[in-house]
């Protein structure tokens, strides 16, 4: 089987993470051969270069995007002319495949190529838009809705609460819910700073949607109101702007400069994970919670905010911890509860490891995906 790949950026976060396991899954378990569009070079085709993965570079605009009305209606005007040219770079090099598959809702390019060249497509779907990222559709979400409906055989979406989210504008008929996979780590031991500082980590995109603060103000609580300082929190991802600003201002105003520490971007991220006790997952709405089975992979305990998908993997109280979104005392308190009970840690750590190997492996994932391109092919 041949399947073009279309993603909307070039850098090596969640949605290309999750896409770079499943091309060489599906090249190793299925015999799949990719060719991978993408806008720019950038860390993620580093990535593909390494894994012999083959890749185009096309330049693209997004249509789910955080610009200005004016902006945007450039861009869209745009990307007729620049789609036109990336189907007829396409034709001159005879490329043809089985299916086209589109790694995120962000670029409809794969919508249009499809039309085009008369090749089933498969559109995954990982954001809410709005709610997780704070970006909107260019034509309106509703236009955008009509626009999949039509264009996409099959739409994956990588939670139930988005699939519920998408029904009200795609065609429910056409959405399959496909949990992400996680690579698998098997057979190691994890150690826990039982009796020394508790060692906390906020993983991801520095942003006001992924709610940073959320931790530092309940941090603050433990320290100044609880009189609990025996932790330290690692917020490891990129950030900049005013919001990074803001963040650690705040923790300089609350006196925790020798408890929370900005680590930036991390390439290896799994031997830093070996030193972490907990993690928090504080976000306003995640589409499925990446993060989330990460540290469970790596038997770390999770606390996360009872929205979006965080509910349909922490599904137990042995699996981690819910707390309501901005209660930031209640999170306080949950910490509090850990670091006075340590022997839970490995209890709850182990638990939320098996659950994240049965349910959320990479390898389920590329045989449920997979699953759909055979359906497409019979079709």
């Amino acid at each position: 089987m041949k399947i073009l790949f279309v993603t909307h950026y070039s850098f090596l976060y969640g949605a290309n993470k999750s896409l770079l396991q499943l091309l060489i899954d599906l090249r190793a378990y299925y015999g799949v051969e990719a060719l991978v569009i993408v806008p720019q070079k950038g860390t993620f085709s580093d990535q593909l270069e390494e894994n012999k993965i083959d890749y185009l570079i096309f330049r693209y605009y997004n249509w789910l995007n955080a610009n200005t009305f004016i902006k945007s209606k450039t861009k869209l005007i745009l990307n007729k002319f620049l789609f036109k040219r990336i189907f007829s770079s396409l034709k001159q090099i005879s490329f043809s495949c089985d299916l086209i598959h589109t790694n995120s809702s962000v670029t409809n390019l794969g919508g249009y190529l499809s039309k085009k060249m008369k090749t089933p497509h498969v559109w995954h779907i990982r954001e809410y838009g709005q709610d997780d990222f704070n970006i909107k559709y260019y034509t309106g979400i509703k236009s955008a809705g009509n626009y999949f409906s039509s264009n996409a055989s099959i739409v994956i979406a990588i939670s139930k609460d988005l699939k519920k989210y998408y029904s009200q504008y795609i065609n429910p008929e056409k959405i399959r819910v496909v949990y992400n996979g996680i690579k698998l780590k098997e057979n190691f031991v994890k150690e826990y700073n039982n009796d020394k500082a508790l060692r906390i980590c906020v993983l991801g995109v520095i942003s006001e949607n992924k709610n940073q603060i959320e931790v530092i103000k309940a941090l603050s609580y433990l320290k100044n109101t609880k009189k609990n300082s025996n932790f330290v929190l690692y917020i490891v991802g990129d950030g900049t702007g005013k919001y990074m600003q803001f963040l650690k201002e705040f923790v300089k105003k609350e006196k925790l400069d020798k408890n929370i520490f900005f680590k930036g971007y991390i390439s290896d991220v799994d031997v830093f994970l070996k030193t972490i006790d907990l993690g928090v997952v504080s976000s306003q709405r995640e589409a499925f919670g990446r993060v989330t089975v990460e540290f469970m992979m790596n038997k770390i305990p999770v606390i996360a905010s009872n929205t979006g998908a965080n509910k349909e993997i922490i599904v137990s109280k042995d699996l981690g911890y819910l707390y309501t979104l901005g209660n930031f005392k209640q999170l306080a308190e949950i910490i509090h509860n850990i670091d006075q009970n340590r022997e839970d840690l490995k209890l709850i750590g182990n638990s939320a490891y098996d659950h994240a190997v049965n349910n959320f492996s990479s390898k389920l994932n590329t045989d449920n995906i997979f699953q759909v391109y055979k359906e497409l092919k019979k079709q």
